[in-house]
């Protein structure tokens, strides 16, 4: 998948839900970039999975679906999904997610064409996974709070950067790819998330009760 045709169906998505209804500048869109690297952190301090679904019975919904036998859910073991299990994807790696699905918005809002080969991008979701080129070029940590404060790192060099939109680009790219890759190392495929992700946003509410 090219990360323009993505770029350009989240920033349609984020268009849809008046997001964009007044001009946004990028030191605020990348404040909520880090903003979501920042919930990734405290889902980890928090203890929580990397990935997980609330379970509705539980009180105000904030307790994992993850019974450990029929004692404590009637739909342990059943291949059909319980009617209380929540919808939206939560978690650490949920969070990361949310990080790469807010630069894919900046991207799409930027110009889907400074993804060509020309500019010496990478152009389809796929590279930016790759674990090998991350690793050659950043020591990509284990652990939640260094890798954060990494994608922080990197994130900030987008507003800091006096070059043009694609060296700003290049950063956001950068952060991006450092948080698929650790997902990914994780287990979990970092692209099949995200598209779960995206479909989930699509049903949100208009800016689901946010001012920006």
């Amino acid at each position: 998948m090219l990360i323009s045709e993505l770029a350009k169906e989240v920033h349609e998505n984020a268009v849809a839900h008046g997001w964009w209804d007044e001009a946004r500048e990028l030191p605020e869109l990348v404040a909520l970039i880090h903003s979501e690297w920042s919930e990734a952190l405290e889902e980890a301090r928090a203890g929580r999975p990397l990935v997980w679904y609330a379970c509705g019975e539980s009180e105000n919904g904030t307790i994992p679906c993850n019974p450990a036998d029929d004692n404590e859910c009637r739909m342990y073991g059943r291949e059909e999904q319980c009617e209380y299990r929540g919808h939206k994807p939560e978690g650490i790696a949920v969070e990361l997610i949310d990080g790469c699905i807010r630069i894919l918005d900046v991207i799409g809002y930027k110009n889907a064409k400074l993804l060509d080969p020309e500019t010496g991008l990478p152009s389809d979701m796929a590279s930016l996974m790759d674990e090998e080129v991350i690793e050659a070029n950043y020591d990509l940590p284990d652990d939640t709070p260094s890798l954060i404060a990494w994608l922080h790192a990197a994130t900030s060099q987008a507003l800091l950067e006096d070059g043009d939109d694609a060296e700003r680009i290049l950063y956001l790219i950068t952060a991006m790819s450092m948080a698929l890759v650790w997902v990914k190392k994780q287990g979990i495929d970092p692209l099949t998330l995200l598209l779960e992700k995206h479909e989930y946003n699509k049903g949100r509410p208009y800016k689901h009760g946010k001012k920006f």
